[in-house]
């Protein structure tokens, strides 16, 4: 397994699958702790276990969990975090935690095809502790409303040094940036291009997405152009 890759103080990228940069999850120091953002597949598990030992943390040392939004590849693996760290916080919004604890059903796509194969799809439900709402701070990070991808999606911001999270608001999914990934996989295409351009009225420097490589020189202009190709109506 590759080492977490440091993208900024006290932010460390980790791969939470066995392919470079497909599906990552980062962990971020917090007070006497970690916390966690995302917890990819339910294989993962055991990749951010090795991936918190290698920064010097125990299992008690992540203290919590925020889940940016409820698709697999970001709340499969949780369930299994839980069971090496019990007693980690699990946060999300309060939209996506109605949906993380059972009470609502999952978001669907606006592609016909993906809502087909999403009927035999069964995500894991674990109990929220805390809901987040728009403002509030994270382990350093401002949570930013960005619905669309699904309706209660949120991304991550440090002001302090201008360090984006963006979930799945941005993602690489078919070889170039796309806003909510692509419009067949988000909920609201609209909304999700509102959503991406609400992040760039932001300042910020550096991007990290769950799909695809990191953004550091440039990273503004790549967003630009994804919002620009944007055509979702």
């Amino acid at each position: 397994m590759a080492a977490p890759e440091r993208v900024a103080s006290g932010v460390y990228r980790v791969d939470a699958v066995g392919m470079s940069n497909a599906i990552s999850v980062l962990l971020l120091e917090d007070g006497d702790g970690f916390a966690l953002v995302d917890t990819g597949l339910g294989s993962s598990a055991g990749r951010i276990r090795e991936a918190l030992a290698g920064l010097g943390g125990r299992p008690e040392d992540l203290k919590r969990i925020y889940i940016t939004h409820h698709h697999a590849d970001h709340i499969g693996g949780l369930p299994g975090v839980l069971e090496w760290a019990p007693d980690a916080e699990v946060v999300a919004s309060e939209h996506e935690a109605e949906i993380i604890t059972g009470r609502r059903g999952p978001d669907q796509a606006s592609s016909p095809i993906f809502r087909f194969f999403s009927r035999f799809q069964k995500l894991p439900t674990v109990p929220v502790d805390l809901v987040a709402r728009e403002g509030d701070t994270v382990a350093g990070f401002r949570v930013v409303s960005t619905p669309g991808h699904t309706l209660g999606h949120t991304s991550l911001l440090r002001d302090e040094d201008g360090l984006l999270f963006t979930g799945d608001a941005f993602a690489v999914l078919l070889r170039r940036i796309g806003v909510g990934g692509a419009k067949f996989v988000c909920t609201d295409p609209p909304q999700a291009k509102r959503s991406a351009e609400k992040l760039l009225a932001e300042k910020f420097d550096t991007v990290v997405m769950t799909h695809g490589k990191p953004l550091y020189a440039g990273a503004r202009g790549q967003l630009e152009e994804a919002v620009a190709r944007c055509n979702y109506a």
